[in-house]
């Protein structure tokens, strides 16, 4: 069985569909858009911008991975009251996403995880610390940090990524260069 698709089984996502990582659109526009910080991570992370490098690493770093998996987790509101939450989806689905790279790590997949928003792997970015990254080969880009025209991908490969009013979807990313079976 395929071993992205094993470990992504263990969780509580909505869909996962295969992709190519050359076919993945790199924009400055995405990336601008972290300088609204909806997150609050724009500054305060060593994998958000505007520290996360420049934009043409971030594509290099996507092109040079031959496969790629992007995954959601949809959550819907019964009122408006509800989206109070909203931090507490966004930490669980990133806690999701550190479990999937720690997963991927162990299993000996060459792989990287990009999830919605910024590592959350230290409780305080060293970034804020000056100190260096803690875990150099285990921080998580932001997709939005690195460009990632997650509307556009998720178009031209069939994954939802509007499932209506009252809901959110979140998005993460596998890139891997590992040959294993097709999911």
């Amino acid at each position: 069985m395929d071993k992205i698709k094993a470990i992504l089984d263990n969780y509580n996502l909505k869909e996962i569909v295969k992709i190519d990582p050359k076919t993945v659109r790199v924009t400055e526009d995405v990336r601008a858009a972290c300088e609204k910080n909806d997150c609050g991570q724009y500054g305060k992370n060593y994998m958000c911008p505007p520290h996360l490098g420049p934009l043409e690493e971030c594509k290099e770093m996507i092109y040079s991975y031959e496969k790629g998996v992007l995954f959601s987790q949809v959550h819907f509101f019964k009122n408006r009251q509800e989206y109070k939450h909203y931090d507490d989806i966004i930490k669980s689905f990133t806690k999701i996403n550190d479990k999937i790279h720690r997963e991927i790590r162990k299993s000996g997949i060459d792989g990287k995880v990009l999830s919605a928003g910024g590592c959350t792997l230290c409780k305080t970015c060293g970034l804020l610390e000056d100190l260096p990254c803690r875990f150099p080969e285990d921080a998580k880009p932001s997709l939005e940090g690195c460009g990632v025209d997650v509307v556009h991908l998720s178009k031209a490969t069939g994954l939802v990524y509007n499932n209506g009013p009252k809901s959110i979807t979140i998005i993460g990313m596998v890139l891997y260069n590992d040959e294993i079976d097709e999911i």
